[in-house]
């Protein structure tokens, strides 16, 4: 019966030593049992991310491992695992806290990022955000060992004002004879929207695209993306001489929309006015050139129409 209860008395009395051993342990290491990012400060406006933007964190914590893996996110929220991409993942070294773990180092930590220092995925993510009309608001997150991220929201790219040129469109035919008529269709683009409605003035010029004519103006809503040009019929003088002309389109012909490219607006469609009526006249075409010479905006700025006008030239009806 002695041997007994001095068999239970060491069971009893080995329980309390873990017990005791354990409690010490725990009051000896830190109140953190993982390494965890307490802190993310990142940049209100990323203008531009193909420059260099800095991020600051803080981390606290202990691990076993004297490394930890710290990743960083582009995310949609700040501290959301889904709608994220990697931007870096990098080891940092954890110093010995004298007790079997290891810290972190202390207080403010820096991370520096460019387009040229992230993945690819965050480089996609980032080309959208600078290309975008509106600055794309992010969280950009820190990850310590795959534990709960956290992040600070950030705005990146700017504000961009619409940008109108043309993109397509045919005159058919494009060779007639004087009191001939022609159709002309045109797509007119802007990635950025417009707040207010402007007019795509119509003019013919000479061969030197010197303005001869204001035909007519073509009312454009407002909005963003392809505003396309109905069929549209230009009618011209009989007694217009036969040579070469341009049936010229100007965008915000009366300058109403602040643009960031004033220079590119015009597109030219070729047309030939013979003496005689050739055989193939029904089936010729004309595509729109978008690529004018400097000149034609300041001749067409220069004539400053009134809209309406039709003079001996030619006239417009849709």
């Amino acid at each position: 019966m002695p041997e007994i209860f001095h068999s239970q008395g060491m069971t009893k009395l080995k329980q309390l030593l873990v017990a005791v051993f354990a409690l010490t342990f725990i009051a000896a290491a830190p109140a953190q049992a993982a390494i965890g990012v307490t802190t993310v400060t990142a940049p209100a406006t990323i203008p531009n991310p193909y420059s260099i933007f800095t991020i600051n964190y803080a981390l606290n914590g202990s691990s076993p491992l004297a490394s930890a893996q710290l990743r960083f996110y582009l995310a949609a929220t700040r501290q959301g695992t889904s709608n994220r991409v990697l931007m870096r993942s990098t080891q940092i070294l954890l110093g010995r806290a004298g007790t079997g773990l290891y810290l972190p180092p202390t207080g403010t930590q820096s991370a520096s990022f460019s387009y040229a220092t992230v993945q690819a995925s965050a480089q996609t993510v980032l080309d959208a955000a600078v290309n975008a009309c509106v600055p794309q608001s992010f969280y950009i997150q820190v990850e310590a060992d795959f534990g709960t991220p956290w992040g600070d929201d950030t705005l990146i790219g700017t504000t961009k004002l619409p940008d109108f040129f043309f993109t397509a469109g045919t005159l058919t035919p494009s060779t007639i004879t004087p009191g001939g008529t022609v159709s002309f269709t045109a797509d007119l683009y802007t990635a950025c929207p417009v707040n207010a409605p402007s007019t795509i003035g119509v003019f013919l010029t000479d061969a030197s695209y010197n303005v001869l004519s204001y035909i007519g103006g073509i009312s454009v809503g407002a909005g963003a993306g392809t505003f396309s040009v109905a069929p549209t019929a230009i009618t011209f003088s009989t007694a217009i001489a036969p040579g070469t002309y341009y049936l010229v389109l100007a965008a915000d012909v009366d300058a109403v929309i602040a643009e960031s490219n004033e220079n590119n607006n015009q597109g030219a469609f070729t047309v030939q006015v013979v003496a005689s009526q050739p055989l193939t006249v029904q089936e010729s075409a004309s595509d729109l050139d978008s690529d004018l010479p400097g000149p034609v905006r300041e001749h067409i700025g220069q004539y400053a129409p009134t809209i309406g006008y039709v003079d001996g030239y030619a006239s417009m009806s849709r």
